[in-house]
């Protein structure tokens, strides 16, 4: 099965430097990139609609701007289309309100972004072997 990886990212800088370092760990899986929950959630229900796949793994940031990371968590969670897909908060905010909401609205994962191009391989590296190489994802 062909992996694709959705990026909910408002930073270019840091779409690019994940896109990066998932590259940089041979993880080359095409990575769609977003910029807004808003942007997300569209592609998810063109994805419904047309003959594309749902992306096997979402990448969320939570400080996006419109809806928060929260408010699309929330949304694909509820969708009974969507849900199954593992979707892993990737935030610059570590404060345990925000990891405990992720959680509560059933995200699969949480990780702090990384402050250093190294630290951001070793989180792609980590991802790569356990969401794409380990873990068993949905399909079609």
């Amino acid at each position: 099965m062909d992996v694709t990886i959705l990026l909910v990212e408002d930073s270019p800088t840091d779409a690019a430097i994940l896109s990066a370092a998932f590259d940089e760990v041979g993880c080359h899986w095409p990575i769609q990139i977003v910029q807004t929950g808003d942007e997300a959630l569209a592609l998810l229900q063109q994805t419904d609609s047309n003959a594309h796949v749902h992306p096997q793994l979402i990448l969320l940031d939570l400080n996006l701007p419109g809806k928060t990371g929260h408010d699309v968590l929330r949304e694909i969670k509820e969708n009974v289309v969507w849900q199954a897909i593992p979707t892993i908060i990737l935030s610059s905010s570590a404060t345990q309100t925000d990891i405990d909401k992720s959680y509560q609205l059933h995200a699969n994962a949480y990780i702090t972004k990384p402050t250093s191009f190294g630290e951001y391989q070793l989180v792609a590296q980590k991802i790569n072997d356990f969401w794409l190489k380990t873990a068993q994802l949905p399909g079609e």
